[in-house]
């Protein structure tokens, strides 16, 4: 049964994509990057490539056309292109880090980029690997992040575990129609009003 207040003109509702902190390494300067390709700055980034696609729907799964949307991640070893990351994990010089671009008519989007690495987040937490998500649409701003199926840090990450509803922040994988040599990973993200 479908709670009421899920349903408008017979249609079910969907969940709005939960929030996520900022963080502390959010982009000081953003790369606009042509085909939202995270991976070749002078060169190929290390560690495994991927690729995210999905769409910016609202809450009756209309497409938000149009959204600009902010991702930032660590690298393959866990470390983010920022001067605040201190950390002493390896940077990688040809890994971007960052990217703003918009969604299409369909609300679609894709990043080709790198399965960022875990890194220690405190004496005792581990954050498993993630991607930053800032969605800033026609009506209203998300911060959010995309998890990874199947990484064991999930079970005990703080930020992931502080929601409702966890599973809408875990990417699935997809199976493309094509022959590629890397994941294809598929993360909507829904925001009230679009």
């Amino acid at each position: 049964m479908i709670p009421p207040g899920d349903l408008v003109a017979g249609r079910s509702m969907r969940h709005r994509t939960p929030d996520q902190v900022l963080g502390p390494y959010f982009p000081q300067e953003r790369a606009r990057v042509e085909q939202s390709d995270l991976t070749g700055a002078d060169g190929i980034a290390q560690g495994e490539i991927i690729e995210v696609t999905g769409r910016i729907l609202d809450r009756n799964g209309d497409p938000v056309s149009g959204a600009r949307l902010t991702i930032w991640q660590a690298n393959a070893f866990g470390r983010y292109r920022h001067p605040g990351d201190t950390s002493g994990l390896p940077l990688d010089p040809n890994f971007l880090g960052n990217a703003e671009f918009r969604s299409g008519n369909d609300g679609g989007y894709r990043i080709k980029t790198v399965k960022p690495g875990a890194y220690p987040a405190g004496p005792d937490w581990v954050r498993p690997p993630h991607i930053h998500f800032e969605i800033v649409g026609r009506f209203e701003r998300l911060i959010t992040q995309l998890y990874f199926p199947d990484e064991p840090l999930n079970a005990t990450d703080r930020l992931l575990n502080s929601v409702l509803r966890p599973d809408l922040l875990i990417a699935t994988v997809v199976s493309p129609r094509y022959r590629i040599s890397h994941r294809v990973m598929n993360f909507d993200i829904v925001i009230l009003r679009g």
